[in-house]
């Protein structure tokens, strides 16, 4: 009885000082990412899946993030870009400059995640943690929220997973 209070005293203060970390309201403008990426463009508008540009997701631990030669293989082809945003990242293609994409997610050293076990074995569609990306026109994530452990562990409990800490802990 006592460790089972020592575990949700710990999950509750962990979720308060996480929830006063990740929750501060962003500073950020669109000025502050090196291009203004839409995913609504590339996944409403082109019919992009997720797993084309974050490569890994079904085969890694790790998501990739696409770098300026995947961005390329589209973006090289665009003769006259007619938007300001084509023009950014056709610059950036023709010079072949590196992009370096503002971070959202971190996982800490101290949790073990992993795509690929929640994409292709446990079957979850991007949207389960990430939201529905397919509207968010801008690079500064309006409907971002940092995925926390009492999500996590929510979502584990609904489907009967193991929520034995050292699964994802080490």
């Amino acid at each position: 009885m006592k460790n089972k209070l020592f575990v949700l005293i710990l999950f509750v203060i962990g979720a308060a000082v996480g929830y006063f970390i990740f929750n501060h309201k962003s500073t950020s403008s669109t000025d502050d990412y090196p291009v203004p990426f839409s995913h609504y463009v590339h996944t409403s508008k082109h019919k992009i899946k997720c797993v084309n540009c974050h490569r890994g997701v079904e085969t890694d631990a790790r998501a990739g993030i696409p770098n300026i030669d995947y961005c390329s293989m589209c973006h090289s082809t665009l003769i006259n870009p007619a938007s300001k945003r084509e023009k950014i990242i056709y610059n950036l293609v023709k010079e072949n400059k590196p992009i370096v994409w503002k971070v959202h997610y971190t996982v800490p050293d101290y949790v073990y995640f992993s795509h690929r076990r929640h994409v292709k074995l446990g079957k979850l569609d991007c949207t389960a943690c990430h939201g529905d990306m397919t509207k968010q026109d801008s690079p500064d994530l309006k409907n971002f929220s940092p995925i926390m452990m009492p999500f996590c562990f929510n979502c584990h409990e609904q489907k009967d997973i193991t929520t034995d800490c050292g699964n994802c802990h080490h």
